[in-house]
């Protein structure tokens, strides 16, 4: 299935246009809240299409948006599968301020299509995203496991790294066993820094424990493709 086209302003747009502080990598840039975001959300699945083209630049080919007087130049990434809200201006009609002489004279001097830093503030983004879904599914399956001790619980974490987790009491002290595929369900090696990140995760989420690395399983085998750990509180 193919991934949903998402939209975003440019930094530039964002802070010198829209007059928004920039938030920190774990705020979406998509998610912020302004009205002519809210109209770019609205039209990004099938955009550019019923968006009148901005004539006054010839190519690449950017569209308008608008909300009451305020107009937005958008520009629809096909390799990123972004629509970018790349300008935005108040429209004064025979006016040397007008929107549209805005978003010609940003054309002309280079600064109107995303840059290098948008690039990378969106893979920034794009990591930050995809841990907090890794941990989430983690700490969720960890629940399942401790609500229903004593069994196995098995789940792909992100829908693509394979988990498995157990917990025991014995002699008052309650064992966490997890193991984490090196491979995800696509074939692919997980890197091994994620595996420690959500090792380290987990052991901050039950803390106070104590974790250490094992080359066993309390119900059978480690599987070679597995790397186990063992917490006790």
């Amino acid at each position: 299935m193919a991934d949903a086209r998402r939209c975003r302003p440019t930094l530039r747009c964002l802070t010198e246009d829209l007059g928004a502080d920039l938030p920190g990598l774990d705020v979406d840039l998509g998610d912020v809240r302004h009205p002519l975001l809210d109209e770019l959300r609205r039209v990004a699945p099938t955009s550019p299409e019923g968006q009148k083209r901005i004539l006054s630049i010839e190519h690449p080919l950017v569209y308008r948006i608008r909300v009451s007087s305020e107009r937005g130049a958008t520009w629809v990434d096909e390799e990123r599968n972004i629509v970018w809200l790349c300008a935005a201006h108040r429209r004064e009609q025979d006016s040397d301020d007008d929107a549209y002489a805005y978003f010609k004279a940003l054309h002309e001097s280079g600064a109107l299509l995303p840059n290098d830093d948008d690039g990378l503030r969106d893979r920034a983004e794009a990591v930050i995203r995809v841990q907090r879904g890794l941990t989430g599914d983690l700490f969720e399956l960890f629940e399942v496991a401790l609500a229903d001790k004593e069994r196995e619980h098995q789940g792909d974490l992100g829908g693509w790294l394979p988990c498995r987790i157990v917990v025991m009491r014995s002699a008052g002290v309650e064992e966490i066993w997890c193991g984490l595929s090196v491979r995800g369900t696509d074939g692919s090696f997980v890197p091994e820094r994620v595996r420690d990140m959500l090792f380290a995760s987990l052991d901050q989420y039950v803390a106070p424990a104590v974790f250490e690395v094992r080359n066993d399983w309390p119900s059978g085998d480690v599987e070679w493709y597995e790397v186990v750990v063992l917490g006790m509180r």
